[in-house]
């Protein structure tokens, strides 16, 4: 829609805000936490505090909101642990603001000539005091909100996730490279879907297709959708046989489809209106057309189960896939997901915000050879590497939150309320379900 930001254009611009010193917006849980006082140096160097030390540095500056560590132009000094980022997990300060590496952590304040000492604890926030002469330290100011409840987080490891969606599915190529190495500790990848993020045992993230978000956020009104793992194009697979020729043989003919709500059941209601058709027009036989004969006319569903269909009738079938222009006329929009809940605590935000990193260094990889991910799909998906290379012709791995979610989603709410026997929400009222902040962080080198 004209006149609206894309949301890559809003992450590059908060990116740069970030940098140039701006202030961050603040959040219930993103305060920094208040610097200790500092500790007594010796005369001519600074003092060093117990948990996370650093060096005095001469005129020192305070933080910059809600993250901490090295400041530019000689200002505190660096934690002996890790320091704090951009927006409360990573980034390099501008203009005395201080920076650091993306794992979070406090920045020192110095001394004039003794050295004050650095923070007690690896937490953001600005330093508030510069340490007297002759090693008397200054107590260190009270820290600042981080960028959307985001203020630095402590430092060390990362949180090892557990992860919720459909195991089998091709869409997860970037989360299974990204759990391979590239995020830097456990993923555990279990059977399930956004659901899961609620109720005892719940996943910290979870993936599922725009449909289903729309579906549970009725109930859950803190689902967030977070970052677009992969775009499905879908493909419905017909049989000669039958009599099918075009779209609209279809007519009367039946078909192999979820029937649930599903993303390949609004794929199918959509390509059957290209030809003036409507799913009374069609015999739909609920179930997951996949390995095996099709007893039906025709099948649609999501790879690799159509790939399969598609093997098994040979020479005998026909495909559709757009309209008879050629134009995509539904792609998935397979999201990551997590709770507004998860996002507002800091520790977990962190590991999210360095798992939509990883994940977007493995989208890279695996649109520039797709091969590099066969060897760990074979077994969840089922499919051999050449089928592999089949399916992976309808996915596109773009690394990115697309720009287009909300017009997808108030579009494709008006038929899912239809399904549910509701009334469909607004575009407002959808607006919050899609948070582009965690990307935004995540585009901020660490």
């Amino acid at each position: 829609m004209l006149g609206r930001p894309s949301i890559a254009t809003t992450a590059r611009l908060c990116a740069c805000l970030f940098l140039a010193g701006c202030g961050s917006s603040p959040h219930s849980d993103g305060s920094g936490g208040a610097t200790a006082a500092g500790t007594v140096g010796a005369p001519g160097s600074g003092g060093i505090s117990s948990a996370s030390g650093g060096s005095s540095g001469n005129q020192a500056s305070g933080g910059a909101p809600g993250s901490g560590g090295a400041a530019a132009h000689a200002s505190g000094g660096t934690s002996v642990t890790s320091t704090g980022g951009a927006l409360g997990s990573g980034g390099s300060g501008q203009s005395g603001a201080s920076g650091g590496n993306h794992t979070g952590g406090g920045g020192a304040s110095g001394g004039v000539t003794g050295g004050g000492g650095a923070p007690s604890a690896a937490t953001g926030g600005a330093a508030g005091g510069t340490g007297g002469t002759h090693g008397t330290g200054g107590s260190g100011g009270a820290g600042t909100a981080g960028a959307h409840g985001a203020a630095g987080a402590p430092g060390g490891p990362y949180l090892d996730l557990a992860f919720s969606g459909l195991t089998s599915a091709v869409e997860l190529a970037p989360l299974r490279l990204a759990a391979n190495g590239l995020y830097p500790a456990k993923i555990t990848i279990s059977s399930g879907g956004v659901d899961n993020l609620f109720g005892s045992n719940a996943a910290l993230i979870a993936s599922n297709a725009e449909t289903q978000a729309l579906r549970s956020s009725v109930q859950h009104t803190d689902l967030r959708i977070i970052f677009t793992i992969c775009e499905g194009l879908y493909r419905i697979v017909a049989k000669k046989s039958s009599g099918i020729a075009t779209l609209a043989d279809l007519k009367g003919k039946s078909i192999t489809a979820p029937n649930s709500g599903a993303s390949s059941d609004y794929y199918l209601y959509k390509m059957l209106g290209t030809v003036g058709l409507t799913t009374s027009d069609v015999k739909i036989t609920a179930g997951m057309a996949g390995m095996g004969a099709l007893s039906t006319d025709a099948a649609t569903i999501w790879e690799p189960g159509i790939q399969y269909v598609s093997n098994t009738l040979g020479s005998d079938a026909i495909e559709f896939q757009n309209d008879a222009q050629g134009n995509t006329v539904y792609r998935e929009l397979f999201n990551l997901h997590a709770t507004a809940a998860t996002l507002a605590d800091a520790s977990q935000r962190r590991s999210i915000v360095a798992l939509v990193r990883a994940l977007i260094t493995a989208s890279q990889q695996i649109t520039a050879d797709p091969t590099v991910v066969y060897p760990l799909m074979t077994g969840p998906t089922g499919e051999s590497q050449d089928n592999l290379a089949k399916s992976f012709k309808y996915e596109r791995y773009a690394g990115t939150l697309v720009d287009d979610l909300l017009d997808v989603l108030e579009q494709e709410e008006v038929w899912r309320a239809k399904y549910d026997n509701r009334t469909a929400r607004t575009r407002d009222q959808l607006a919050p379900l899609v948070d582009a902040t965690v990307l935004q962080e995540a585009m901020i080198s660490p």
